[in-house]
């Protein structure tokens, strides 16, 4: 899938729970060998970020996996 990543800043982040955890005020990327890879999504403030690879859905908003409790 191809998306710009100005199509998302801005977007709520909320987890499989339910929960609302922000939303996206900063997008990292790290390129490596002429290919860049999304690390995290980086919400106001304290500028947390939300890695990526727990991302699970982006539409309307972002859905991410729950941390283990």
């Amino acid at each position: 899938m191809v998306m710009r990543l100005s199509s998302i800043y801005g977007k709520q982040i909320y987890n499989t729970r339910g929960n609302y955890v922000g939303y996206v005020d900063e997008v990292l990327i790290e390129i490596d060998q002429g290919r860049g890879k999304v690390l995290a999504l980086v919400l106001p403030g304290e500028k947390v970020g939300v890695p990526y690879d727990r991302v699970t859905a982006i539409g309307d908003i972002i859905l991410v996996r729950a941390k283990e409790e």
